[in-house]
C-alpha cells in the first residue's frame, strides 16, 4: 500500500451471529474483530460452510448480527434502520456476486446504471461515468448487449462496473472468479487490485480461489466462525503429494515424515495411500513442508 498514511474504512467490533437454538443452533460469525483500512484488498477464505458469507452480509448491512457494531466510514451501521441502510449500500458499498445478478432484460449500460436509480446524483453526471466504466472494462462494443450474449468475463466487468457506478468506498465480492475460466478470472482479480490501488476503495474478497491471494494485502481464514490472519501466522501452502491438492500447511491434521522431510496431506485416504508407496508419490512432489 506504499507509503501512504493508513486511514480506517472499517472496524468491526466482536459481532456474533448465530442460526437456529439449542443443540440445533450454529455460530455462524463468533465475536469477530477486524479493521479495513482504505485502499486494502483484504481476502477471506475458509471450508464451505464456515460463515464467510454470512460475515459479508453483515458488513453490507444485509444481516443484522446478534451483537457487536460494524462502523462504516464512521457511521455504526448496526443502529441503523432498513432505510438508513439502503441509504449506505447505495452511496458507499459496491457488490459483486458469484452468480453476477444482471437483469437479463435490461443491456449492459442499463445494468451498470441501474443502482443509480436509487440516489438523486445528476443524471449527466452519471452518464459520463458509465462511459468511462464502459471504455475502461472493456465493455464499450458490448453497451446494448443483453446478458444472455455476453461471455462470463464480460457479465463479471459489467457486474464490477455496476458496483463501482456510485463510486462506493468499499467493494464486497462474493466468489467473484467461481464461474469463470482462468484468464477471465485473472483478469477480474487485476481489475480489483487496480481498483483498490488506484482509487483508494477497500476491497473484501470472499472466495476459495488461491490464486486470489496474489492481489491481497491480507488473507484471514475463517472456519467455526472465527477469523485467522494467515500471512501474519506465515501460513503456508503445500501440494498433496497423492492427489495434488493444496493444502494448508499451517492447518493440516495429517502429516508424515519420510527421508526426513515432512509431508502435509488432505486426508486420512492420501496419507494412508502415500504410506503405502511413498516414492511412487515423492518424485516431483513440493510437499515437504521443512
Amino acid at each position: 500500500m506504499g507509503n501512504k498514511m493508513k486511514e480506517r474504512l472499517v472496524k468491526v467490533s466482536n459481532i456474533r451471529k448465530t442460526f437456529g437454538s439449542g443443540i440445533a443452533s450454529v455460530k455462524a460469525v463468533d465475536n469477530i474483530s477486524l479493521v479495513i483500512e482504505r485502499g486494502e484488498i483484504l481476502l477471506i477464505m475458509g471450508p464451505s460452510g464456515s460463515g464467510k458469507t454470512t460475515f459479508l452480509s453483515m458488513l453490507g448491512g444485509l444481516l443484522s448480527p446478534d451483537s457487536g457494531n460494524i462502523t462504516l466510514d464512521g457511521v455504526n451501521i448496526t443502529q441503523m434502520k432498513s432505510t438508513q441502510l439502503s441509504e449506505v449500500r447505495a452511496h458507499t458499498i459496491g457488490f459483486i456476486f458469484q452468480s453476477f445478478n444482471l437483469l437479463e432484460a435490461l443491456t449492459v449500460e442499463d445494468n451498470i446504471l441501474f443502482p443509480s436509480s436509487l440516489t438523486k446524483e445528476d443524471t449527466v453526471e452519471v452518464n459520463k461515468r458509465c462511459d468511462r466504466l464502459l471504455n475502461t472494462l472493456g465493455l464499450a462494443n458490448r453497451r446494448n448487449a443483453l446478458p444472455k450474449i455476453l461471455s462470463g468475463g464480460e457479465k463479471q466487468r459489467t457486474a464490477i462496473a455496476r458496483a463501482l457506478i456510485n463510486q462506493p468506498k468499499l467493494i464486497l465480492a462474493d466468489e467473484p472468479t467461481g464461474n469463470l475460466d482462468s484468464q477471465s478470472g485473472l483478469e477480474v482479480m487485476m481489475l480489483l487490485h487496480d481498483i483498490a490501488r488506484e482509487q483508494n476503495v477497500s476491497v473484501l474478497i470472499v472466495t476459495h480461489d488461491p490464486r486470489v491471494e496474489d492481489i491481497a494485502d491480507r488473507v484471514l481464514w475463517l472456519e467455526d466462525g472465527r477469523l485467522i490472519d494467515r500471512k501474519a501466522e506465515k501460513h503456508v501452502w503445500v501440494k498433496d503429494p497423492v492427489c495434488g491438492m493444496r493444502v494448508d500447511e499451517w492447518r493440516a491434521v495429517h502429516f508424515v515424515k519420510y527421508n526426513n522431510h515432512r509431508y502435509a496431506f488432505c486426508s486420512k485416504r492420501c496419507l494412508e495411500r502415500f504410506e503405502s508407496n511413498p516414492e511412487v508419490y515423492i518424485k516431483g512432489s513440493d510437499s515437504p513442508t521443512d
